[in-house]
């Protein structure tokens, strides 16, 4: 690796819309995707856009966007789905359907874990009241106590969707997770979209970096602190992993942006810092850490966890006395 140089390490995310009886069709996220996870990420508050452009401020701040500590309970609806029949192309700056129809609120809130991949999936079952006709769907969050809703992700479909009148359907959109992604941190981001006032949340178990299993407790289920640390071993990563194969150190004057990229309809959500070791090591895997939230025996324990693990296909020499930008980034695509 040449000296001086940034290396960004990624992890990419996709969308599918799951329309019941047909083939899952790709989604478009939204910025909001990006600046939501953000926030649970680093627990501070956001502005997300809501369906009019405007930017409103959503309380991360208070361990998850579906809990409000003003009103110690849960004032927010983390899935929304809606209907509509416009046409126009997806994009990343996106506030709403371009005509939106039919709102349905998700009532299924899970994931689905495989060996190389983790699904977070949100669905709804509903029967329209008539004949229907959809060309595009959106995912939406709800703000209650304001009442705003807030786009994190839009598809339009290549062919009309029918919805025959009085028919239940079962239809949702599924968030997509590489191995490089932990199931720890999809079942984090379940739990916090759960819904459960935190006096009542338990959620499934994850293991954190000391080897113990802690029960998630949501919606407050990120804590915070995020930590980016580099290691040495190249080993492919699972959604199993719970700490670097090799570690070496935490990356120091760390930062967190989103980037929106227009262009390439991309969102990216990138933490970053610098390394200088003094001397020579290899680079093969970067992690990306946080505290979550949980319970163990009863006993409440912040344990640091691992969220992101990516893994270099050939390590590289990063040289003494030399000050390397590295990074790891979430693309939302």
């Amino acid at each position: 690796m040449a000296r001086g140089e940034t290396l960004l390490f990624e992890a990419p995310v996709r969308g599918f819309f799951l329309p019941d009886g047909c083939q899952p069709v790709r989604n478009r996220f939204n910025r909001n995707m990006g600046y939501a996870i953000d926030g649970l990420l680093r627990l501070a508050d956001v502005s997300l856009y809501d369906t009019g452009g405007t930017a409103r401020t959503v309380r991360a701040s208070t361990g998850g966007l579906c809990y409000d500590a003003s009103a110690s309970s849960y004032m927010g609806v983390p899935a929304l789905m809606r209907y509509g029949i416009g046409t126009t192309a997806p994009s990343v700056a996106d506030v709403n359907l371009v005509s939106p129809d039919l709102l349905q609120a998700a009532h299924y809130i899970d994931t689905v874990e495989a060996t190389t991949s983790t699904q977070l999936v949100l669905a709804n079952r509903w029967a329209p009241d008539g004949d229907k006709s959809y060309m595009e769907a959106g995912l939406f969050y709800y703000q209650i106590q304001s009442n705003y809703m807030f786009l994190l992700a839009r598809t339009v479909f290549t062919a009309a969707l029918p919805r025959s009148g009085y028919t239940e359907y079962f239809d949702g959109y599924a968030l997509s997770f590489p191995a490089s992604c932990t199931r720890w941190f999809v079942r984090a981001l379940a739990a916090t979209l759960s819904g459960q006032d935190r006096t009542q949340a338990r959620f499934r178990p994850f293991t954190a970096t000391d080897g113990l299993a802690y029960v998630l407790q949501a919606p407050r289920a990120f804590a915070g602190s995020p930590d980016v640390m580099i290691g040495s071993d190249n080993t492919s990563p699972t959604p199993t992993d719970t700490n670097l194969k090799a570690p070496i150190a935490s990356l120091a004057s760390q930062t967190q942006s989103v980037e929106v990229d227009t262009t390439l309809q991309q969102v990216r959500v990138v933490r970053t810092g610098t390394y200088t070791p003094t001397a020579n090591v290899t680079l093969g895997e970067i992690g990306l850490f946080a505290y979550l939230n949980g319970y163990r025996a009863g006993a409440l324990a912040g344990r640091k966890t691992l969220l992101v693990r990516v893994a270099l296909e050939t390590p590289v020499t990063l040289y003494a006395n030399t000050t390397y930008t590295l990074g790891i980034v979430l693309v939302l695509a």
